[in-house]
């Protein structure tokens, strides 16, 4: 089996802002393996040291066998994926089952001021979004959580994500005064599970478990506590595809709303997880529609939604055919 690794920079379109800072650029690897019968695999390695700790450092020593012990859960995902792809290529089918040919997706805004998070709120109005995801755990979040209210009416869905800067005590005060604009759910509010319990027993709006949740065991461990209403699973942050349809599987079990979504990843990553979720039926709006954020052709290598909804990759595979051309653009090294 040949193998290579890539390193590659996606570059935004805009600043990408949250309570963690700002991310000018999006950088991930890239596994590519052939088979001695010439088929290939791509899968995708993207960890986000700002969200998960993870440096990219650490997944390239693992998948380049430099560093020995367990990989991390992004490097797992990569040959998973890689794998699966190259399968379902050689027998002509995508690496999901069959499903829905589109999935509803949420927009996500990023927490700008409060006139830039409306204005983009009200063009995903016109474009057919009826599902949005406000990035929060900022001073100004009162201000911006209502403008975008404002600009995108009663009737479009509107969850707010803190991605875990608030403390307990700051989180249910904030909550209290910003699910008045009708909340879907708050999306980690705070780091652990144990303290989205307490802030689920003393709000109204529904609780959002994300960073404090990776696989079903999470899962398992977040009903004990009775942490959370819903669950966002990522397949790179669970280990891979079957790791995150596990975790999909437990949710449903325990009464939890599960949704999936990407931490920026790449047209693979997000391929990957279209594919799961079409097989799964999911009913809550995943958080998916993140390449439209990027400045560079591998981008679009998924059509962007349309009417709220991102169609399915169909295969063979993933259904990702990287051109050259597309992807140096985004090379930065190739690693091994």
């Amino acid at each position: 089996m040949k193998r290579s690794l890539l390193r590659l920079s996606f570059p935004f379109r805009e600043p990408y802002t949250t309570s963690a800072g700002v991310v000018t650029e999006r950088e991930l690897l890239l596994l590519r393996i052939e088979s001695a019968d010439g088929h290939v695999g791509w899968g995708e390695a993207a960890p986000f040291e700002p969200y998960d700790g993870i440096p990219l450092e650490r997944a390239i020593a693992t998948l380049t066998r430099r560093s020995r012990g367990r990989r991390p859960p992004q490097a797992r995902a990569a040959v998973e994926m890689a794998r699966l792809d190259l399968d379902a290529r050689r027998e002509n089918r995508s690496v999901g089952e069959p499903g829905a040919d589109a999935i509803p997706v949420n927009r996500t805004l990023v927490a700008g001021p409060p006139e830039e998070a409306a204005a983009r709120a009200a063009e995903g109005v016109q474009q057919g979004y009826s599902c949005f995801k406000l990035k929060v755990g900022l001073p100004d979040d009162e201000e911006r959580v209502g403008a975008v209210r404002e600009a995108i009416g009663s009737w479009p869905a509107l969850r707010i994500d803190a991605n875990g800067a608030w403390d307990v005590e700051q989180a249910i005060a904030a909550i209290r005064k910003l699910e008045r604009f009708d909340l879907q759910f708050v999306e980690q509010p705070c780091r652990t599970l144990e303290e989205l319990a307490e802030v689920r027993a003393r709000v109204s709006a529904p609780i959002a478990a994300d960073e404090s949740v990776a696989g079903a065991d999470d899962i398992r461990r977040a009903a004990e506590l009775e942490a959370c209403d819903v669950v966002n699973v990522k397949l790179a942050h669970s280990g891979g595809f079957g790791p995150a349809r596990e975790a999909l599987h437990a949710a449903n079990e325990l009464g939890i709303a599960p949704f999936l979504s990407s931490t920026l990843d790449g047209p693979w990553g997000i391929a990957a997880a279209l594919q799961l979720a079409a097989s799964e039926r999911l009913s809550l709006a995943c958080g998916l529609a993140t390449l439209e954020l990027f400045d560079a052709e591998l981008a679009r290598a998924i059509p962007p939604p349309r009417s709220g909804l991102l169609s399915v990759p169909p295969g063979p595979g993933l259904g990702i055919e990287p051109s050259s051309s597309a992807l140096g653009e985004v090379l930065v090294e190739e690693v091994e």
